[in-house]
């Protein structure tokens, strides 16, 4: 021992352990992109439609000024190849031309029923009382609730029915194509599905962790007994995301939920615009992060906002003549690099376009934006506003 001072051991500057965490990340997420991809079952790839013996169906549909969309939608309902169903629409006081359109489609097989909705009572919101009234009128085995929006191919309802027949399920949540035209609605809505597949999105195919399910409005195809245990609507009343909130409830009373991957059957576009993403999705993006989860749920999605933003920005940096060590250049190059690959090989699978995967900095700030524009009015404003109506945030959940 010569007695001479031990050197203090160097500290890695902070933007180097990001780009570090960065790097991390965005491995696990193409990882979890390969995964998903390989094990979340396909709608049209089940087994032939079923026969003569099908499970009779009530699809149900809430429907508050659709114009827009209610007649190409509830028509696609009303061309399914499947012997026994019905579709039930709410049409929720609409005051635009939604009512005019649906006496007007084409219904040979008289499949059609149209219920008038009703002001929710207190502690209701108006898109789970809707579904409620129609529920109350369905006669199915089985309930498929859809949005007025979303648009079957006519083998969609057939697998659906035999999909959740063969995984032996209580629930199926089927994931659609989500449309989209115009350089925001590319950009911003892949962020719906890639949050499926870039995350833990296998886990909604198995039967643990029970507080993991996967729901969406596209359809959410549940067995009419688990649906009465549930409660029904009634169980959700106060849902902002009760299409989420179903799969979940299901899921933490034990019924065996399922997603399965629908892209060639059914496709929704949910927006037009910027303008209507950015109202629509601060909405109710709050109310996912709920509780301790949602806390924890809230933080990993900063993370993944700041992991898709910091490489390329020390990348554009490099290149814009700011020094950079070299080092942090190649994992930002390596981080960026499994960002878009994951997102590529995504868009492929999925049969969306490539070019959005470019511009994932971008989504990723747009909807920093819109989540922290949805808790501003949770919790700052207490208002809910949708489709003109109005509500007390401080009684409404997730």
């Amino acid at each position: 021992m010569d007695g001479s001072p031990v050197p203090p051991r160097r500290k890695l500057p902070l933007i180097h352990l990001l780009l570090l965490l960065s790097l991390a990340c965005w491995a696990v997420c193409l990882a979890n992109v390969i995964v998903n991809l390989l094990v979340t079952p396909r709608l049209s790839r089940s087994a032939a439609p079923v026969g003569a013996a099908a499970p009779r169906v009530s699809i149900v549909v809430p429907a508050r000024d659709e114009e827009r969309e209610i007649g190409a939608a509830v028509g696609s309902l009303l061309s399914q190849d499947y012997p026994d169903y019905e579709v039930i629409v709410v049409n929720d006081r609409s005051t635009d031309r939604t009512g005019e359109i649906l006496a007007a489609l084409p219904d040979p097989q008289r499949r059609l029923r149209v219920v008038a909705g009703s002001e929710p009572p207190s502690g209701w919101l108006g898109k789970p009382h809707a579904l409620a009234l129609g529920a109350r009128e369905a006669t199915g085995e089985l309930l498929l609730f859809v949005d007025a929006d979303v648009h079957y191919h006519p083998l969609a309802l057939a697998q659906a029915a035999a999909t959740i027949r063969e995984l032996q399920a209580d629930f199926l949540c089927l994931l659609p194509r989500l449309e989209g035209r115009g350089f925001w609605e590319n950009v911003l809505m892949p962020y719906v599905i890639g949050s499926f597949f870039l995350g833990t999105g296998f886990l909604a195919n198995t039967d643990w962790p029970r507080w993991f399910a996967v729901g969406g409005g596209a359809g959410n195809l549940i067995r009419r007994e688990a649906y009465d245990r549930l409660g029904g609507h009634e169980a959700l009343k106060n849902s902002v995301v009760d299409d989420v909130r179903l799969a979940f409830a299901a899921r933490a009373a034990g019924f065996r939920t399922r997603a399965a991957r629908a892209e060639d059957r059914v496709c929704v576009r949910m927006y037009r615009g910027f303008r209507e993403v950015w109202n629509g999705f601060s909405k109710n993006t709050a109310y996912v992060f709920n509780g301790l989860v949602g806390v924890l749920l809230l933080l990993l999605t900063a993370v993944l906002f700041a992991t898709a933003i910091l490489p390329p920005a020390v990348l554009l940096a490099a290149a814009a003549g700011i020094p950079v060590p070299r080092a942090d250049i190649g994992i930002a190059a390596g981080a960026a690099g499994l960002l878009l690959a994951a997102r590529v090989l995504l868009a492929l699978a999925l049969r969306d376009p490539v070019w959005p995967a470019l511009f994932h900095p971008f989504m990723a700030v747009a909807w920093a934006g819109m989540i922290g524009r949805s808790l501003y009015y949770r919790i700052v404003r207490r208002t809910l506003t949708w489709r003109g109506r109005e509500f007390d945030a401080r009684a409404a959940r997730f």
